[in-house]
């Protein structure tokens, strides 16, 4: 169906409930008639109504209970359909990038750590000094709650929680934890008290911020299945509405200014409806659930904040469940987790889930072939690894079919990795994660060419198809995106790329850029680490 013919068809649906509500509304109060018998005064009274009217009321009556009955039938129908169309979509996940084989989420899925409340640091370090102090803190104030809790008042709080903002760095599980609570719900499992679930990605969103639509038309164009869900049953039910991602938003939400809007089916903006329904002027019961990192959280006013929570990530236990589901062979898993232990970085690092996969990736590869060499313990040489792992299979998939050394891997993908090197560099100055195609074309990259999707790529940078036929792109981790940033800063300065250098650090009395004057590495490298330290996010 085209978007046309689901606007349309969403129109023509309200059309139909806002005729059926205007008669109504011609309709006479109704008339009991199995009361019990009338006194003589009654029943002169009575007789004063025609007997042409006493059918109509009978009608009418019976019309608004067959109307309301086949309402709550459509409810019921479209949450089914609904949950069924959830089920498919959340019941088998990939990790880091779409390759491979989809994995049932409840059998790989880890819980991760979440919290009551939010570190006071967490907008003033860079994301992995953000780790790296909570990993230092003491859990024994922490207020933990279950993910399927969020919603459920503790028994000294006595505030209805309506709208939930849970934040935490990129890639420590805010995604995977969204998706395990559709699932749950959509399997029967958890609160079933929730009519409807609604998961809304701001990714898609970006897709249609200059677009004006009625609430009733968002949701019907991301979600077929709510079709048949009427507007009078969406107003009266306790619908949950999941906003992932507001780090990735490209709307402009603007609470003070913007116009209020109370109607399911009256046409806005995007950025319209969500403050609108974050502020409780549009569908007041709702319950609204926002993720976000934590330097964009602030975008959502505290006042309308009911309850704010924290995705820490793995403690010490989840991370070796983690391994231990990610690695069946169990001598491997443990020699893994024991090397980890070793490095007190990776063992930082690993507080995210997306990081143990990229580490699980590397040493699962290491330690089952026959390479030489000591495992990686810096971060550095964790990503390097990674780059030469993915090379590395690419190669072999790929009609090469021969063993070759790590050198003529870098080698032979170098052009591209350092494409995606300027993409990642470029993105990450203007505050992106989340790309499109017109972006990756200004930096050279054929989004056509398979090279990008299979083998090497396709594990560094993953491809989302959405609606639209517009597909969205990102590294499978932000911390991935700023290591091949920096590979790309730093092939810039070995290549004297003067241009980008200076656009990048900017004048300075005490650098020089031509030839005789060029920056020693210890000066550049300087530079460039005050640079990223005057970021507000790093």
């Amino acid at each position: 169906m085209s978007d046309l013919e689901e606007e349309n068809g969403a129109e023509s649906v309200v059309s139909a409930w806002l005729s059926m509500k205007s008669d109504r509304s011609k309709g006479h109060p109704p008339v009991f008639s199995n009361e019990p018998g009338p006194s003589d005064t009654k029943e002169r009274k009575r007789s004063d109504v025609s007997e042409e009217e006493q059918p109509s009321r009978s009608r009418t009556r019976a019309g608004l209970q067959t109307a309301n009955q086949s309402s709550s039938e459509q409810m019921n129908v479209g949450r089914q359909k609904h949950k069924i169309r959830l089920k498919g979509t959340f019941e088998r996940v990939t990790e880091g990038a779409e390759t491979g084989s989809r994995t049932l989420l409840n059998t790989i899925y880890t819980a991760v750590y979440i919290t009551e409340g939010q570190s006071e640091e967490v907008n003033t370090q860079h994301e992995v000094r953000q780790l790296e102090t909570a990993s230092k803190k003491k859990t024994l104030h922490d207020s933990p709650i279950k993910c399927c809790d969020i919603f459920k008042a503790s028994p000294d709080q006595q505030k209805h929680i309506r709208v939930v903002l849970t934040s935490g760095v990129a890639g420590v599980g805010k995604t995977f934890s969204v998706q395990k609570f559709c699932l749950d719900w959509a399997e029967g499992l958890e609160n079933q008290d929730i009519s409807l679930v609604i998961p809304l990605s701001f990714r898609e969103l970006n897709l249609i911020k200059d677009e004006q639509y009625s609430l009733l038309e968002l949701l019907r164009v991301f979600h077929p299945t709510l079709q048949e869900v009427p507007a009078e049953q969406l107003a009266g039910s306790k619908v949950l509405f999941i906003f992932d991602g507001l780090d990735e938003s490209r709307l402009s939400l603007d609470f003070n200014n913007n116009e209020a809007v109370s109607d399911v089916t009256q046409k806005s903006s995007v950025n319209v409806l969500l403050t609108n329904l974050i502020q409780g002027k549009l569908l007041p019961s709702a319950l609204v659930w926002i993720t976000s990192r934590p330097a964009a959280a602030n975008q959502i006013p505290p006042a309308c904040v009911d309850r704010v929570t924290e995705v820490r990530g793995f403690t010490d236990a989840q991370k070796e469940e983690y391994f231990r589901k990610r690695v069946s062979d169990e001598e491997l898993s443990s020699r893994i987790i024991s090397h980890i232990k070793t490095s007190r970085s990776l063992h930082i690092m690993c507080l995210i889930p997306v990081f143990c996969w990229i580490t699980a990736t590397v040493l699962d590869h290491m330690l089952t072939t026959d390479q030489r060499g000591e495992l990686p313990k810096t971060l550095t040489d964790m990503y390097s690894h990674f780059l030469l792992v993915q090379t590395k299979r690419k190669k072999l998939k790929y009609a090469e079919g021969h063993e070759t050394s790590p050198q003529e891997l870098t080698e032979a993908d170098r052009e591209v990795l350092l494409k995606l090197g300027r993409l990642a560099f470029e993105q990450l100055e203007k505050g992106n994660i989340m790309f499109y195609q017109e972006d990756l074309e200004r930096c050279g990259l054929d989004v056509t060419e398979a090279s990008l999707y299979s083998g090497v790529c396709s594990e560094i940078f993953k491809r989302e198809s959405v609606i639209f036929q517009k597909t969205v792109y990102c590294f499978v981790h932000l911390s991935v995106q700023e290591f091949l940033a920096a590979v790309y800063l730093f092939h810039c300065y070995t290549d004297r790329n003067t241009q980008v250098l200076e656009d990048f650090l900017g004048d300075d009395d005490d650098v020089d850029w031509d030839d005789d004057h060029y920056p020693s590495l210890d000066v550049f490298l300087k530079r460039a680490m005050k640079k990223s330290l005057e970021s507000e996010n790093g």
